[in-house]
């Protein structure tokens, strides 16, 4: 895609950046956005296939993802125990995901985009709910959204691995929710501090995104070019989101983003 004129008469490479550079920030701000954002930008903003959008939001999610969990990792807020029992849902999930597009890419060819425009709109759709239900005020707030499942630990594992399950078939097929829709589970069934979640998320979503990504490589649909300027703008931008934490109410970031995603969620649904 890199290289194609858009239609805005900008350089495509200067609009990879600075996409790159607004979903780095907000990133850096509030951990959401490495493929809930940029996928649909990729779409709307730079003219991108759905697979093409979806294999490329994925590498870029991969490779900042990692990046990301070395900080994690040293301040020793990885908890292994969670990232194996999202794994041991979240790869297979993968996998099947992987397995529905290998059968749509073959058999039906045709309908592949279709079907990934409509998964994309909808799944937007749904995290920018979860999102919003996470900015109510506490007095409207469903207290589910808050509070702690007091399961059996034996339990707890099985609801973790199903809903990893799940949200790895979204990440397979739309590059969307390993953030946005892990994140109220993990806070739900384990009580501990935010970056011990934030960073066990992390880590657990750069390995699903690295072999979410590997299908769309082989089928030659991500696009490096696009993903090295994607970078060149996300790295700054979110090394200077990391400088600025605490003096923006993260209700203001979030707030864009779940708005952000309903709008082009629908949008996208609509194609």
């Amino acid at each position: 895609m890199t290289g194609v004129p858009h239609p805005s008469g900008i350089p495509l490479e200067l609009l990879e950046i600075a996409m790159g550079a607004g979903v780095g920030f907000l990133i850096g701000l509030t951990g959401l956005g490495s493929g809930s954002l940029l996928t649909p930008m990729l779409i709307l903003g730079a003219g991108f296939s759905p697979t093409a959008a979806v294999g490329t939001s994925l590498t870029f999610s991969c490779l900042t993802k990692f990046g990301g969990s070395i900080s994690f990792l040293r301040r020793g807020l990885v908890r292994y125990e969670i990232v194996r029992d999202l794994a041991l849902g979240g790869l297979p999930g993968v996998m099947a995901g992987a397995m529905l597009l290998h059968y749509m890419g073959v058999w039906h060819p045709a309908r592949l985009d279709s079907f990934l425009l409509r998964a994309i709109g909808l799944v937007l759709i749904a995290v920018s709910v979860i999102l919003f239900l996470r900015l109510l005020p506490e007095r409207v707030r469903p207290e589910i959204v808050d509070r702690e499942l007091r399961l059996h630990p034996a339990l707890r594992r099985a609801v973790v691995m199903i809903c990893g399950f799940l949200v790895g078939a979204s990440v397979s097929v739309t590059s969307i929710g390993a953030g946005a829709a892990l994140m109220p589970v993990m806070v739900l069934c384990y009580r501990m501090d935010t970056g011990t979640l934030v960073g066990s998320n992390v880590f657990a979503s750069a390995f699903l995104a690295a072999v979410a990504a590997l299908p769309y490589a082989r089928m030659e649909h991500v696009s490096w070019a696009a993903t090295g300027f994607l970078l060149a703008g996300s790295l700054p931008a979110m090394w200077l989101a990391s400088r600025m934490h605490g003096r923006i109410p993260k209700l203001i970031p979030e707030g864009l983003i779940a708005a952000a995603l309903l709008g082009m969620g629908l949008r996208i649904a609509m194609f």
